[in-house]
Parts: C-alpha cells; sequence; structure tokens
C-alpha cells in the first residue's frame, strides 16, 4: 500500500495561517539581526571564558543549550520590555541613552584600561549602542524592539552559536591541533611511531618551540603569539568544516518536512523556546511567560538549591546539599539535574518510559557480560568505553533506526531529489528556508568536499568516503534522537573513527588513514552537541515566521555559523596563549588530545584486520 500524506492534511498544511499573525506585523528586519549577532558574538566568547578563566558552569556542553536560554531570558524579560517602555516617548528613550552612555564612561573610566577580549566589556558595549541607537529610531516612531518572528531569528542564532562555542568545536579543534608536538616523549612514542604519519598537508601547528606559549602562556615563555603558524592549518581546516556544517545545514533542511509534518515529530526541546516567543504579546510590555506564577514557583526550587550550593563554595557555615549517589554494583549512579528533569516534562510518556527500561535492560547486559567474563581487546575511547560489544551493539542499532527512517522517508526524499533536478513532485519548497535544489546541491557539495580533503590528507578515497557518510549517518540517528525523545545530553555509543578504524581495522584503513581519522575526533568523537541537532531543532520555530521571512533564516544560521566558529575559536586562542592552556583546562588541553594520539598509536602498533566478533 502507498504511504502517502492524506490530501486533506496536506492542503492544511500548506494554507494554514501563520500563527503570530500577518507577514506585516511580524516580517524580518535589521533589527533581529541586530541583536542576533551581539547576543550570537557574546555567547561565542563568553562560554569559552567562563568555564576556562571563571571556572563556572559549562553555558553550551549539551543539547539544553543553558546559554542560549539565559541570553534570550534576558532579551524578553529586559531588553524588549526597555525598548518597548522607550518607545512610548522620546524624553523616556533620551534618559535611557543618557543613562547607558553615563553609566559605561562610570565604570570603564579610563578608556584606555579597557579590556577588548572581556566579554562583559562587549555585552556592555553592545547595551550602550543599542540605547544610543534607540534615540533616533523613537524620534521617527520606531524602535528596537522585537517582533515574534525577530524573536525566532535570534533564538535559532544563539542555538546554532551553541553548537560551536565549546564542545561542538572550539575546545577540540585548537588543543587537538597543538598537542602532538607538545606533549612528544620518548614515553609515549609519539614522535617515533606518528610524526612519520602525519598528513601531508599542513594542518598541524607547529610554532618552532614545541607549542609553548600555548600551553604555559607568552610570559612564562618569554614569547610572542606566533600567528603564522597558525593560518595555513586553519585555512585547510576550515575547508573542511565548510563542507562538514553545509552537508548538516542541508540534510537539517530536507529532513525537516518528513519529521515535522508527515511524521509529527514533537521536538520536545523547542517547547521551552516556544513558550517564550509565543509569550510575547502585542501592545503588552511584559512576556505572558513572566507573569505565569507556575512559572515562578518552578524556578524558585532550582534557584534556591543552586544558589545555596553556590554560597556554600564561599563560606563553610552554608551546608552543601550533595544531588549525586552512586552504587557499587552494578555502577548505577543516581544524580539530580534541575534542567533534564525539566525537558523531561515535555517528552512523552512511552519515548520516556521506553528509556528507562532500555537503560535497565543495557545495566544487566552489561553486569552478564561482565559476570561471564566476555570481553573485547579493544579499547573504545567514547560511548560505551569498557565494554566494545555494546558499543558495536548501539552504534548498530542506531544506524538501523537511521535506515529505517530513510526508507520510511523515500517518498518524500524521492521528491526532494526530483524537485532539485527540476521535475515536478508534488512537493512545494516555497516555505523552506533553503530551495530543494540548493539543499541537495549543498549536501552532496559538502560531502564531496570532506571526502576529497581526507582523501588529500594521505586517507584512501574508498575509506574517506565509507567514513564521512558513517559519520552523518550517526549524526542523523542523533539528530533523530534529540528532535523526537527530547533528550537534552546523549552522545553515539561508538563514535565514526571508532567504526571505521576498529571496525574495518587498521589493516584496511591504512597508516596515514589511522592518523587522519583520529583527527576527526575533533568533530566527531567527543562532541555532546553539534549543527545537525540544533539547525533542526531550530528549523521547527520557522512555523512561527511568513514565508518570506524563512529564507532569511538560513542566511542568519550562515551568519551564526562563522559568529561562533571565530567567535569561540579566536577567545580559546587568545585565553591559551595569555594564561596558558594546561592552567585553564585539563581535560580539554591535555587529556582529550592525550586520548586521540594514544588511540592513534594503539592502531599503528597492533595492525588488525575487519572485526567480524563487532561487525555482526
Amino acid at each position: 500500500m502507498k504511504r502517502v500524506v492524506p490530501s486533506a492534511y496536506a492542503a492544511f498544511l500548506h494554507n494554514r495561517l501563520n500563527p503570530t499573525g500577518q507577514q506585516t506585523q511580524t516580517g524580518l528586519s535589521w533589527r533581529g539581526f541586530w541583536t542576533g549577532t551581539f547576543l550570537s558574538f557574546f555567547l561565542a566568547i563568553g562560554a569559552p571564558y567562563a568555564s576556562m578563566v571563571m571556572h563556572a558552569s559549562f553555558m553550551a556542553l549539551d543539547f539544553n543549550t543553558p546559554g542560549a536560554i539565559f541570553l534570550f531570558l534576558i532579551l524578553i524579560g529586559g531588553l524588549n520590555v526597555i525598548y518597548k517602555l522607550a518607545s512610548r516617548r522620546v524624553s523616556t528613550a533620551a534618559v535611557l541613552c543618557a543613562f547607558a552612555v553615563g553609566g559605561f564612561l562610570f565604570w570603564y573610566w579610563p578608556i584606555n584600561d579597557l579590556d577588548p577580549h572581556s566579554p562583559s566589556v562587549v555585552f556592555n558595549g553592545f547595551l550602550v549602542l543599542s540605547a544610543v541607537l534607540n534615540l533616533p529610531l523613537t524620534i521617527r516612531g520606531s524602535s528596537l524592539a522585537l517582533n515574534r518572528s525577530e524573536l525566532v531569528l535570534v533564538y535559532v542564532m544563539l542555538l546554532i552559536v551553541s553548537a560551536l562555542c565549546t564542545m561542538g568545536l572550539s575546545y577540540q579543534l585548537m588543543p587537538i591541533l597543538t598537542a602532538l608536538f607538545y606533549y612528544a616523549s620518548p614515553e609515549n612514542k609519539w614522535e617515533e611511531k606518528l610524526f612519520p604519519h602525519l598528513p601531508k598537508h599542513n594542518i598541524m601547528v607547529d610554532d618552532g618551540d614545541e607549542n609553548r606559549s600555548f600551553y604555559e602562556g607568552i610570559e612564562s615563555t618569554g614569547g610572542s603569539i606566533p600567528y603564522d603558524a597558525w593560518v595555513e592549518p586553519l585555512l585547510w581546516w576550515g575547508v573542511f568544516l565548510l563542507g562538514l556544517y553545509t552537508c548538516m545545514v542541508c540534510a537539517a533542511v530536507i529532513l525537516r518536512r518528513q519529521w515535522m509534518e508527515r511524521e509529527r515529530l514533537p521536538y520536545p526541546l523547542m517547547q521551552v523556546g516556544r513558550a517564550m516567543i509565543d509569550g510575547e504579546e502585542e501592545g503588552r510590555l511584559s512576556n505572558r511567560l513572566f507573569r505565569d506564577p507556575v512559572m515562578w514557583m518552578g524556578a524558585a526550587i532550582p534557584l534556591f538549591i543552586g544558589s545555596l550550593r553556590a554560597f556554600s563554595r564561599y563560606h563553610v557555615g552554608i551546608p552543601f546539599m550533595n544531588l549525586n549517589w552512586a552504587m557499587p554494583f552494578p555502577m548505577v549512579r543516581a544524580f539530580v539535574n534541575f534542567a533534564l528533569i525539566g525537558f523531561s516534562y515535555f517528552i512523552n510518556t512511552q519515548v520516556a518510559a521506553g528509556i528507562w527500561v532500555f537503560y535497565l535492560l543495557a545495566k544487566i547486559e552489561r553486569s552478564l557480560l561482565l559476570l561471564t567474563g566476555m570481553s573485547s581487546v579493544q579499547r573504545i575511547t567514547y560511548g560505551v568505553s569498557d565494554l566494545p560489544f555494546m558499543a558495536y551493539q548501539g552504534v548498530g542499532a542506531l544506524l538501523a533506526m537511521v535506515f529505517v527512517g530513510l526508507w520510511i522517508g523515500r517518498q518524500h526524499l524521492g521528491a526532494v531529489v526530483a524537485t532539485a533536478l527540476g521535475r515536478s513532485s508534488g512537493i512545494d519548497d516555497s516555505d523552506e528556508t533553503l530551495s530543494y535544489r540548493s539543499a541537495v546541491a549543498g549536501f552532496f557539495g559538502g560531502l564531496l568536499t570532506m571526502t576529497v580533503w581526507l582523501w588529500l590528507m594521505g586517507t584512501k578515497a574508498w575509506v574517506a568516503f565509507l567514513f564521512v557518510v558513517l559519520a552523518l549517518l550517526i549524526f542523523v540517528g542523533i539528530t533523530r534522537l534529540v528532535c523526537e525523545a527530547g533528550l537534552a545530553a546523549v552522545r553515539a555509543p561508538m563514535t565514526a573513527p571508532d567504526l571505521t578504524m576498529m571496525g574495518l581495522g587498521s589493516q584496511l584503513v591504512g597508516s596515514s588513514g589511522v592518523l587522519d581519522l583520529s583527527l576527526a575526533y575533533i568533530w566527531s568523537a567527543d562532541i555532546r552537541v553539534f549543527i545537525m541537532a540544533m539547525c533542526a531543532n531550530g528549523l521547527k520555530l520557522i512555523e512561527a515566521m511568513d514565508l518570506r521571512s524563512r529564507k532569511t533564516v538560513f542566511w542568519a544560521i550562515v551568519l551564526a555559523i562563522f559568529i561562533g566558529a571565530i567567535g569561540s575559536c579566536w577567545t580559546v586562542f587568545h585565553i591559551a596563549y595569555e594564561q596558558g592552556g594546561i592552567n585553564v583546562g585539563n581535560w580539554f588541553f591535555k587529556g582529550s588530545p592525550a586520548v586521540v594520539y594514544d588511540q592513534a598509536l594503539r592502531n599503528l602498533e597492533k595492525p588488525t584486520g575487519i572485526y567480524w566478533r563487532g561487525i555482526w
């Protein structure tokens, strides 16, 4: 039986009215880009600064994106209210402008002492510029206050930046590119075993002094920042990452209609953003969300406990509330995470029950494997690291889920390809952020770019292609889990580099390929948040936009990718050279790079063939 969308429902999807109002009321303007650009840049530099310098909470570690939500709450609960209030009278806007400029000068005077790399200076500078800009707008009868479509634009940009500013890119890229030369020693045999297999082109960073300034700081080494050593490697990696992120965004666009309108996935993580955006009402100063007493009752519990835990670190008389418990066997840990509790509220009860049941079954299986002594000589780094058999089982199930999903959506995918080729397909892509022709071309163009890049570095062409395809399939699978189950924290049971190198064996992959795929840990291993999932979730919110504005969202996503990548990498770069990488983050500047090169060394020292026990 042919599976099709009922004609009545298809007509409803095509003709339904915009839930946020008419286009004239909710169209996009430069105001959304102004606010989105500055808040995105602040998140890009503020998230790594908070964890590396302040040693505070991670703002963009997982899919729950606390940094993006926090900044968006400031926007709808503070900035937008002030802009609306100032727009009522020119005198109010003038007072706001004078107060912002005067406060900035009072706090930061003399200006010569300003640190341009400080996130607080950037944010406060944005507030001053916005207050100054808002004055002439108010005189002309307008303001910087954002409508719902513009709020969607800002939130999507913040989501994209969250996927890049810490775990998704900057914390991985720069330490891994430099660690090989700094930590190489006779004991770890990196120089002896790995240096002969370095990529054919200069994609690693070596400043001639073992990158000591990057890890120990320029003050302790007495050197200067070697900008020249970074130019060529970052250009090479920029080409690869551009292909990767193009693939991810295009895949999210291609799958949007299938997941959202045909399968009707719930997108639980976006319920928070939708509630904040829908609470914005025309003619009202405050957002409806902040007028809901239930919201304040729910927020009071984690605010009180979190504040108590924070204050206890500064005063010994304040009790510390422990929220973690553990059982020695079978290694069951329990902890209270208020963010996960909040997001779990939006998860379908059947999905939530399934997560619990299969988690317990996995624990039982793990215990049985340990009791029976079934083990593997392989060492999996990320995912199910202690039991390779379960890692292969898990990634096999993930890939099977992806293939089944693609088979179910074969009609839609076929229509997308037909539309891209200019044939009649009965599908309209006018409501997409990107035309299907551009999306299909971008996806395969990115796929080709990554494959050729790996081939130029010394990887066999067929291995490079297979690896890139496996990585993208795993990304699609995790994205599907996030969109359907609303998992705020999830990682693949086995990464694409491990699956390729250990599943196929280092003999087939080749010596150069082993090191090249080990470097792929930068973007496909210890990654707890990535662009495809954030983009797919963000596209859920474009339902609240008029059709013409949806096309603009694509360019906002592109802008956010560049802001997130450049801003966060520059911050990590600057902090590392100023304070020394080993002084600001032990795992990212030592532990994570060691995992990459130790894994490459193990695969090179003991060449293996296809691991049939894991594959089958």
